[in-house]
């Protein structure tokens, strides 16, 4: 499956969303998310990541003083691990080049222009350039494995995986078998991040997570083959007793490798406010 591109639009002017919305689109976002204010960003990070986001400097039209963007491309510094590519808007000179260059030094940001020198063509061939390498970005700056075990200590998480699974070529198997699985969700929140994953009576390592990639949670199972029965579409017993009664898991991902697989549901009506932030 692949993975979805999405951009974020962080702008207060309702003709510049419709600019800077379309120009993405154009450039091969999968999907737009567009906020008018501060609060709308932190929100949309609660639920999900983004590739890019483009963001305006100054968030209130009554307010010429107003950085509320550098404020947002902090906040998604501050969850996405640098792995957001950044493009900075402002409308004015002065006081905002320098708050434009502050950011730079800061927080990093891939590129810049100003409204008033707004060039469709130029736009939409940088945004296609970034979302194009929004793929091998995501899984450069973390790692699947590191991933899938939230705050469990590696090792330990690895030689219970090792244990419960016995993988043929061992931690080779392992990684590369993680690695493909979820190369279209991560990055990934644990909802018990201190015990991500766990061994449950049938074999199978099971765990339930929030895919900011996805926006959505899912279940991540680990077994030997054999394990699961031939049919995907049957949901593992040892998966419905993890989940409340109204939460149907659909299979989204089934990976084998060697001597172990990995499925992965999606767990539609299982909701953000359940996982840590």
């Amino acid at each position: 499956m692949k993975a979805p591109t999405r951009v974020l639009v962080v702008e207060d002017f309702d003709t510049w969303v419709y600019t800077l919305s379309r120009a993405a689109r154009r450039a091969g976002a999968s999907e737009v998310v567009v906020c008018h204010n501060l609060q709308d960003v932190k929100d949309a990070l609660r639920s999900a990541r983004f590739d890019v986001a483009i963001l305006d400097v100054g968030l209130d039209p009554d307010d010429d003083l107003n950085s509320d963007g550098i404020t947002a491309l902090e906040a998604i510094r501050e969850v996405d691990g640098g792995g957001t590519r950044c493009v900075l808007v402002t409308g004015w000179q002065g006081d905002r080049m320098s708050l434009q260059a502050d950011a730079q030094q800061k927080y990093g940001i891939d590129w810049a222009f100003m409204k008033e020198k707004y060039e469709a063509h130029a736009v939409i061939a940088k945004l296609t350039e970034l979302l194009e390498q929004a793929p091998d970005r995501r899984l450069s700056f973390t790692t699947p494995m590191t991933n899938l075990s939230a705050d469990a200590e590696p090792f330990r998480f690895e030689d219970q995986l090792l244990s419960a699974l016995s993988p043929r070529d061992g931690v080779r198997t392992l990684y590369s078998l993680v690695s493909r699985l979820l190369s279209s969700a991560i990055p990934v929140v644990a909802m018990d991040p201190d015990k991500p994953m766990e061994r449950r009576p049938c074999g199978a390592s099971i765990g339930v997570y929030w895919s900011r990639t996805l926006a959505t949670a899912i279940a991540v199972g680990l077994a030997p083959v054999g394990v699961w029965e031939d049919e995907e579409g049957t949901v593992p017993t040892d998966l419905g007793s993890l989940l409340p009664a109204d939460v149907a898991p659909d299979l989204i991902e089934s990976v084998r490798e060697r001597n172990v697989e990995g499925r992965v549901w999606e767990l539609p009506g299982l909701d953000r406010n359940r996982f840590p932030t």
